[in-house]
């Protein structure tokens, strides 16, 4: 029996997906499909997930799915969900670079995470896999290259989002200490297609409609299907006590957003922004969201983020597992074929 966590979300929906797909292929109709637990709220928006499961052929959610209500603040909730479950896939979390949000970033992120763990050894949960965060790794200097190695480090750089994912991983780590099987993931910026007014979603949305500006920052990227198949691969393989960097490329953001511009048919950004710009820009869109009463599409941590050179290394699952990355163009491609025709 498996549980998963975080199925509403981009990470969440594709990993169920793809591990319902996994299970038909290799159960080819033999006997009864193990059972997926799924938790979300009673009131939850599942419209994300109907989508993905359509996209992977399924026209329904699958028999073998069992819905779990309540949230990962609920410890009494998750440990009746996880008797006699098996494995956990911990994908639930809040992903925001709002400072305002640093309330809900601790709590889901760092106590949710202390309360999946609790119960996994609660309820001796044979496997556990936990999706972390690149930026749990903290900052490198200019020049340096991120891996699985690298000490994390107290910085101003660091934002609430990372802050929380570290400590969240933290309490990963002290579950392993105390007996827990499992294996810890750092995807860098995950590509999918999922609500396209969110995430990285929210990228293909704005230079669809022609979004002019482009910086040469340099960042790392990863399919998000690729994110689940290494999940599902790293708990089959029983990669314990260990975390895997997830990075499917280095690029910069001018020659993704002209990618995506060419896979739109419009014209590629075209205005360079640089570190004085981004710092104007940032402040702009701040006041807009407080006009609005929205959220900003670039805040501070964001615009220095677009500015800035990072490298990161996924050398340990290619040589551990001979895991294959998507390429950029395809990945790419895909997702624009989808918002193509979800937008029509």
């Amino acid at each position: 029996m498996i549980f998963i966590t975080g199925c509403t979300g981009l990470v969440g929906s594709h990993l169920t997906a793809e591990i319902i797909k996994r299970q038909q292929t290799t159960n080819n109709g033999q006997q009864t499909l193990s059972t997926i637990k799924l938790l979300c709220r009673e009131n939850s928006d599942l419209s994300l997930l109907k989508r993905v499961l359509e996209r992977y052929s399924f026209n329904d959610i699958p028999d073998n799915i069992e819905f779990v209500y309540g949230d990962i603040l609920d410890y009494d909730v998750l440990e009746e969900a996880m008797r006699d479950v098996d494995e956990v896939y911990h994908c639930a979390a809040v992903v925001s670079f709002d400072p305002s949000d640093v309330k809900s970033l601790i709590s889901i992120n760092v106590e949710g995470v202390k309360n999946m763990v609790n119960a996994a050894l609660q309820c001796k949960v044979k496997k556990f896999c936990h999706v972390s965060s690149i930026a749990a790794l903290g900052r490198a200097l200019e020049g340096e290259t991120i891996d699985e190695e690298s000490p994390w480090t107290r910085s101003k750089n660091n934002s609430v989002y990372s802050n929380s994912k570290h400590q969240g991983e933290m309490e990963v780590w002290r579950g392993i200490a105390e007996g827990l099987n499992a294996t810890i993931i750092n995807p860098s910026l995950i590509l999918g297609a999922g609500r396209w007014d969110s995430s990285s979603c929210e990228l293909f949305n704005t230079v669809a409609k022609g979004f002019p500006f482009y910086t040469t920052g340099i960042n790392g990227f990863v399919d998000v299907k690729d994110v689940a198949h290494a999940m599902i691969l790293l708990m089959e393989n029983n990669k314990f006590g260990q975390r895997y960097c997830l990075n499917g490329v280095l690029i910069s953001y001018k020659d993704l957003f002209t990618m995506m511009a060419d896979n739109f048919k419009v014209r590629a950004p075209h205005i360079n922004v640089g570190k004085l710009l981004s710092e104007v820009a940032w402040r702009i869109f701040w006041i807009i969201g407080k006009i609005k009463g929205k959220k900003p599409l670039i805040t501070k941590e964001t615009a220095r983020t677009a500015t800035r050179r990072y490298s990161y290394s996924s050398a340990k699952i290619i040589k551990e597992l001979g895991f294959k990355f998507t390429p950029i163009n395809e990945t790419v491609r895909e997702i624009c074929g989808i918002y193509l025709k979800e937008n029509k």
